[in-house]
């Protein structure tokens, strides 16, 4: 039976990964620096590992690697999705707060993959990093975040490139809007209005759900992504996609005029 330590699982996607690969027969080990009780209830004692921990202490990957061993005598796969996204501009953003959020987001998967790195090796197991279309597509005032993200991308490849020749798989999903915390939470949070102007950037006119992210880690966790490594997977409903421009207008309510005076 394979097994998969994943950061960051109590809630949201990480607590919805958890649950996907324990329900396809996986053993977990899951953590994250509060609320882990709530998935080590939903998990159960069977085939299931709950520890509570700070990625940010540079002891604790290993201690997590070292516990998984003891307790399922393997490691297939590592899904680094504990991430701070505190949002801050270049001038309230101090270098310790800087520091803290590429610690959580950049270094953490980091030394996952150096203390996973024995065990993946003899399993050819993979690497699953959690980024966010912000790496790509920074927004305001998320300098440190969308700057950790932009290098998680970046770990990704370079793990890739490096771990290949032991058959181990390094990728990275990148999701747009989720509702993270249920669709109750997301519509108590955001008013009608500010949900419409979301969606409008969205193909597919909505956000998307922790499962539909957790599928996507178990595809690539799994034999049918065998050739599939150094990749950043979007899970983002289109969004990425979408002309600036065209969101713009469906935001304002305005149809898209065409474009007569022909191609630009």
């Amino acid at each position: 039976m394979k097994t998969v330590i994943i950061t960051g699982a109590g809630q949201g996607i990480g607590q919805a990964i958890a649950l996907a690969f324990h329900n396809a027969g996986w053993k977990v080990c899951a953590t994250d620096l509060r609320r882990i009780e709530e998935t080590a209830a939903l998990l159960g004692e069977n085939n299931a590992l709950c520890l509570e921990g700070d990625v940010t202490d540079m002891a604790f990957p290993a201690r997590v690697v070292a516990a998984t061993l003891e307790r399922f005598g393997r490691l297939d796969c590592i899904v680094n999705n504990a991430a701070d996204q505190r949002g801050t501009t270049l001038e309230d953003t101090p270098v310790a707060l800087f520091d803290t959020v590429q610690a959580v987001n950049v270094r953490a998967p980091y030394l996952f993959a150096q203390a996973g790195l024995d065990a993946l090796k003899q399993t050819k197991g993979s690497i699953i990093n959690l980024g966010s279309l912000v790496g790509n597509q920074p927004i305001p005032e998320r300098v440190a975040y969308s700057t950790s993200k932009a290098a998680l991308a970046g770990l990704t490849r370079a793990l890739a490139t490096d771990l290949g020749r032991y058959g181990i798989r390094v990728n990275c999903i990148a999701p747009g809007h989720i509702m993270t915390m249920g669709e109750q939470a997301w519509k108590e949070r955001f008013s009608e209005d500010e949900q419409q102007v979301f969606y409008t950037h969205y193909p597919l006119d909505r956000v998307g759900h922790p499962e539909e992210i957790a599928a996507v880690a178990l595809f690539l966790a799994s034999d049918a992504a065998s050739f599939i490594t150094g990749a950043t997977v979007p899970v983002d409903g289109g969004m990425s996609i979408l002309c600036p421009e065209t969101g713009a207008f469906r935001a304002a309510g305005v149809h898209w005029p065409g474009n007569p005076g022909g191609a630009s």
